[in-house]
């Protein structure tokens, strides 16, 4: 049987900017679960953990679409090396608030306005890869299912490695080693990609002066109406297909960023805290196991159907997570919903590409981790608040009623996620 793996990362350059694009994007997983445990050991609040997480994921978010869009702009390097000397600004500041001979009532407030700058600083690196796979396979469509399939397990390999990792250093060590970890290897997978100038993929002004140039001189410049300056103002969300994307993952992250927060004092309360790592861990695993194989199989049928088969394969499976009353049984379960995962965020991104033109899809596949943040972030603040009252056994209702309403919106809208973008930009 053939390999579609291999035969993607033979793509000249392909090997290279995977490789730094899965050390860039780790700390995804770890940034949140790391909060939790700096704040939550400085102030006793899982509340207060919970909403500096938030802050961060909200303004990760609300800067991701922005920084998308100015690389689509001005290009992937332009933007994103500015962007990481503030992000690392940043997580330099979370550690100096985490350490600094602050009241208990205060030291919360500062810790999350810097985790906030360093959230909005954070590039969408794995967008950036995607972005580089759809130009390097720009005569071979065929080819961005695998490829995208790859990016979605890759991204399952950072939720594999980085919770563990993130709860042993904290645990063992101490929660500001961790931070420092997780800053380590975005600094250095960040930089890897940004110099692979070759596999950049060209910015919208690139290629516009390439088809003046082609046509023989300068644009013929149209008048704009006031509707279009709006329509270009808000970028690709105009689409009625992305904001039901949108919408529908705003709801898988609040699945995401509860269960994060719920692992941590579900097994806290256990007397085990190390291991939520684990608990965590192999939840992605179920997710990452099942993107292998949904990469690997051509699929027949339409992509908006596999979405939505994924979205309500997904709320079926995370329904038994409410019945967990032991370590064991909450890490069998979350292995089980995890399952659903991958295939519906391959799906997902893929729709992205269908639904926006090329030279938006940067920008466009940055609102699935916008839209994602914003859900962990609720999901995080949400559980936090129900954990410090009911307790963490309550909690678990909260992931399984919003993966059904992620089911839902999937439902509902899937008429508007089959239309193609229109060809001609507006603006």
């Amino acid at each position: 049987m053939k390999n579609p793996y291999r035969q993607v990362l033979r793509t000249p350059g392909a090997p290279a900017f995977v490789s730094a694009g899965l050390l860039a994007r780790l700390p995804i997983s770890m940034y949140g679960l790391i909060y939790v445990f700096l704040v939550e050991r400085a102030t006793g609040s899982y509340a207060a953990a919970g909403a500096v997480a938030a802050a961060s994921s909200i303004a990760s978010a609300l800067g991701a679409p922005v920084l998308s869009r100015l690389i689509d702009r001005h290009g992937q390097a332009r933007v994103a090396v500015p962007a990481l000397a503030v992000h690392t600004a940043g997580i330099l500041g979370v550690l100096l608030a985490a350490h600094a001979p602050l009241p208990t009532s205060t030291r919360p407030l500062l810790i999350g306005a810097a985790a906030a700058l360093a959230g909005a600083s954070f590039t969408s690196w794995g967008s950036l890869v995607r972005a580089r796979w759809a130009w390097a396979l720009r005569e071979d469509p065929t080819g961005l299912h695998p490829a995208f399939s790859l990016e979605s397990v890759l991204d399952e390999v950072t939720f594999t490695v980085g919770p563990p990792l993130a709860t042993v250093l904290a645990v063992a060590v101490s929660p500001s080693l961790a931070l420092a970890t997780a800053l380590a290897a975005t600094a250095a997978g960040g930089t890897a990609l940004v110099v692979q100038r070759s596999s950049e993929p060209p910015t919208t002004r690139t290629t516009t002066a390439a088809a003046s140039s082609a046509a023989g001189g300068a644009p013929e410049r149209t008048p704009v109406s006031a509707g279009q300056r709006v329509r270009a103002a808000v970028g690709v969300v105009e689409n009625a297909g992305l904001r039901a994307l949108v919408l529908a993952f705003v709801a898988t992250g609040v699945v995401f960023g509860s269960v994060e927060v719920i692992a941590v004092a579900f097994t806290a309360e256990r007397g085990q805290p190390a291991a939520a790592g684990l608990v965590l861990a192999l939840y992605s695993i179920g997710s990452l196991l099942a993107g292998l194989v949904f990469g690997a199989v051509t699929w027949r049928g339409s992509l908006p159907r596999r979405f939505r088969r994924g979205a309500v394969a997904m709320a079926v499976l995370i329904a038994p997570v409410a019945l967990s009353g032991s370590i064991p049984v909450l890490a069998a379960t979350l292995f089980l919903s995890g399952i659903a995962i991958s295939p519906t965020l391959i799906s997902g991104n893929a729709l992205v590409a269908q639904l926006v033109p090329p030279r938006q899809l940067t920008e466009g596949l940055a609102w699935i981790g916008t839209s994602l943040g914003l859900g962990v972030s609720l999901g995080a603040a949400v559980a936090g608040r129900i954990i410090d009252g009911p307790g963490p056994q309550p909690a678990l209702l909260l992931p399984v009623a919003a993966a059904a309403l992620a089911a839902l919106v999937v439902v509902a809208c899937s008429r508007v996620l089959g239309v193609a973008p229109r060809g001609a930009d507006p603006a």
